[in-house]
């Protein structure tokens, strides 16, 4: 059915007012007119949007189980006190987070978002560029990898944030698992342990209350780590200083964000506060570190040469260096991170 007026809106507020990919991604997960009504009424609890909508209270729950279920409509955590309280997804990357992670998926939907990221994402950047929309993540350095007199805070450490989480959920990477569907990323060098994106507090509170994702101890969350760390993958956080997050492990075969920098040159992440220095004396030149890079940072040129710009603060590059040429030194201060 043709989309009504309030999700025509919603597709302009994602920044795809004329994509007829979105307007039918849209069309399938708002497939009837009950749904299209109560898309338009959110935010909302089920009593409010009953009375809103002149429907029973059953009907629209009924309504907002199967919306939820497939990844449309979300509950704020925030706003939800005595009554829960659901709302649309703010943001294209939350609803294609959201709409992939869906079990059983449709092939048809993997390939509409994969075309959505690849080839009309980028449309946008200008947009976002003059709007000055700050990266949505930051990069967390490999602990071990930080010059030992600098000091590593607890928001900026992928370790502290698993300590301090009050809930863990595990769940795969939709980047990489969307591609790999697509079989677009044939050389991936993450782990056969798909599961090693985490939602940490409120955020794995509403995969579980989606019947995605699978709760896990912190020492079990600590593992996963440390397997992406092995495997070369970038930790990324929400870029501000929160409770509630996301723990991603990314790769620059599959990333959303990782494509944005390295293709499209946005900068869709924030660097951390550090930078890679090379110890040129020690460098053996192997190469180790240039296929580590996944922000394709480094060269080489009998030694390694690291483009300082193009450097996130990953730590990757220094972990397998098999001459322990390279460090990660401080270069930012702690106001550097966002508190909101």
């Amino acid at each position: 059915m043709p989309l009504s007026e309030s999700l025509q809106k919603y597709a302009k507020k994602l920044g795809y007012p004329n994509s007829k990919t979105m307007e039918k991604i849209l069309s399938i997960l708002f497939g009837t007119q009950e749904k299209q009504t109560i898309a338009s009424l959110l935010p909302g609890s089920i009593d409010n949007l009953a009375g809103r909508a002149c429907m029973l209270p059953q009907d629209v729950e009924r309504v907002i189980k199967e919306l939820r279920f497939m990844g449309a409509v979300c509950r704020n955590h925030r706003l939800s006190g005595d009554e829960e309280v659901f709302e649309l997804y703010p943001g294209v990357i939350e609803l294609r987070d959201a709409v992939l992670l869906t079990p059983g998926i449709d092939y048809s939907m993997v390939e509409m978002w994969d075309h959505i990221i690849r080839e009309e994402l980028p449309e946008t950047i200008p947009l976002w560029r003059k709007y000055k929309v700050p990266p949505a993540l930051r990069t967390i350095p490999i602990e071990k990898t930080v010059d030992s007199r600098s000091t590593v805070l607890d928001i900026e450490s992928a370790a502290a944030i698993v300590q301090n989480a009050e809930q863990i959920v595990v769940l795969p990477c939709v980047c990489r698992s969307s591609r790999h569907t697509l079989n677009k990323s044939p050389e991936c060098p993450a782990p056969d342990d798909a599961h090693i994106c985490m939602l940490i507090n409120r955020f794995g509170e509403e995969a579980l209350e989606r019947g995605i994702g699978t709760a896990v101890s912190k020492e079990e969350a600590l593992a996963k780590l440390k397997l992406a760390e092995e495997a070369g993958l970038v930790h990324m956080t929400r870029n501000n200083i929160k409770s509630d997050l996301s723990l991603c492990n990314c790769c620059s075969c599959c990333c959303t964000g990782l494509f944005l920098i390295n293709q499209i040159k946005y900068e869709a992440f924030a660097p951390s506060r550090f930078r890679v220095t090379l110890k040129e004396k020690n460098c053996l030149g192997c190469g180790v570190c240039v296929d580590r890079c996944q922000f394709h940072a480094i060269e080489l040129d009998e030694v390694a040469k690291i483009d300082p710009d193009s450097c996130f603060g990953c730590g990757n590059c220094v972990l397998t260096c098999p001459a322990e040429a390279l460090i990660l030194e401080e270069i930012r201060p702690r106001e550097f991170i966002r508190s909101t």
